[in-house]
């Protein structure tokens, strides 16, 4: 069975996509913190914009704009020019005449990302780095290792350490971590690779990594795929399924809510090359015990947090469900009041689950986690939407209006509009 991929941060449906931006589990609670105020980045006829949610006032960056995985850190914009480029670029934001510049020079980066104002980024020699935001050059920074695997370039920043692809012994590619400033030694975790950064989740108190413990079989899927916990300050960890591995596939088609890691079994690739979701049928893996356990007779599509203890997920009909688990075992499950469900989202702040929003082809409705009742988002009619975790609100361009940027409540009940500009693609919310 051929393998196939399915990376969690952009998804579209019909005409609508949806991006989430995962950091840590999501634990229901009311004792966060009140949602930050951001700013969207978006461009509007090739131009790049910003708009700050409380003011509302737009400002125009930068004329004929050409840029991805846009990433902030200090007073600069960090991204690349496109898919295949290895020059990390990077963007004064308080400078409106600067132009961009490279930030890489010389090296050649398969992987970057920002933690505050820290950037962190691989070369294509196994280098990591990690340099102030306000630096000159990439290599003004620390060098925290230079053993890193950059076949398997993820990576992910948890507190004061990163987690890593390494080659170990210059040979076979093992998952490691090390503090993020270069000192101290390596802790060895395990065989194999971290696929990507989703694949590393938190909560309060553990780290969780799914790690591809055959990462160098490309071309079909095996049963390889070992979930792993840990302290979240580092220390030994222990693999949950080491005896029963769950199948790549099986795993690339799923995704962590609640504790959970949901996968499916049986699921292959349709002729388009990506995932049929009408064969296979979902279970979860339980984060604290390892054990599995069966949710539907047909594949997940997606999957959300509901309450403490309760899940809400859709399969390839479209049909959505909410079930809830005790003890390790499914005891009720009730089918929502929607049909034709593209992708089920939890909007959080600070780890704690603000709402789960349910997107169908006739809008997005919220769910009360209580009665699992269905509220309509009023005036939803989006081309695009996107919205962050601990920033206030959804974004969406608003096709009703011409293709406006808007931002709704959570609740479903008032949008504001941000923009009078056509907003062609919202690029980046960066928190306040």
């Amino acid at each position: 069975m051929q393998i196939g991929w399915k990376w969690m941060k952009r998804l579209t449906l019909s005409g609508m996509a949806a991006a989430l931006i995962a950091a840590g589990t999501a634990v229901p609670s009311t004792d966060a913190a009140a949602p930050r105020q951001a700013d969207v980045y978006y461009v509007s006829d090739g131009d790049l914009y910003r708009v700050a949610t409380d003011s509302g006032v737009s400002q125009q960056l930068r004329r004929n704009f050409d840029g991805t995985e846009l990433k902030p850190a200090g007073d600069y914009m960090y991204y690349l020019y496109d898919d295949t480029s290895t020059t990390l670029l990077r963007l004064s934001l308080t400078d409106s005449v600067a132009k961009a510049s490279s930030f890489s020079k010389d090296k050649r980066v398969v992987h970057f990302d920002t933690e505050g104002n820290t950037v962190y980024a691989m070369d294509d020699k196994g280098v990591l780095y990690a340099a102030p935001a306000n630096a000159g050059k990439l290599t003004d920074g620390v060098q925290i290792t230079g053993m890193a695997d950059p076949d398997f370039p993820a990576f992910k920043v948890v507190g004061d350490r990163i987690y890593y692809n390494a080659l170990k012994d210059g040979r076979t590619t093992w998952v490691a971590s090390q503090k993020t400033d270069g000192t101290g030694s390596v802790q060895w975790i395990a065989k194999g690779a971290l696929d990507n950064a989703y694949y590393a989740r938190t909560d309060s108190k553990r780290l969780y990594l799914m790690i591809n413990t055959d990462p160098q079989e490309s071309q079909y899927s095996t049963d390889c795929m070992v979930l792993y916990s840990l302290p979240l300050q580092g220390g030994a960890a222990k693999a949950l399924n080491a005896k029963s591995p769950l199948d790549a596939n099986a795993v690339y088609s799923g995704a962590w809510a609640n504790g959970y890691y949901a996968f499916n079994k049986g699921i292959r690739l349709g002729g388009d090359g990506d995932f049929d979701y009408a064969k296979g049928q979902g279970y979860v893996i339980s984060g604290t015990t390892g054990k599995v356990i069966k949710l539907h007779t047909g594949s997940v599509h997606e999957i959300a947090n509901v309450g403490s203890s309760s899940l809400a997920f859709n399969d390839a009909k479209g049909i959505a469900y909410a079930a809830t688990i005790v003890n390790g075992k499914v005891t009720k499950t009730k089918k929502l009041s929607v049909g034709s469900v593209g992708y089920i989202r939890n909007l959080t702040n600070q780890g704690v689950v603000r709402s789960t929003v349910v997107f169908a082809q006739s809008g997005a409705y919220v769910l009360n986690p209580a009665t699992l009742a269905l509220k309509k988002m009023t005036g939803v009619e989006w081309d695009l939407c996107q919205y962050e975790d601990d920033v206030e609100g959804i974004f969406y361009v608003n096709a009703a209006d011409g293709g406006r940027l808007y931002r709704m409540n959570e609740n479903g009940t008032k949008s504001v509009k941000l923009t009078d500009e056509k907003v062609s693609r919202i690029v980046l919310i960066d928190k306040k």
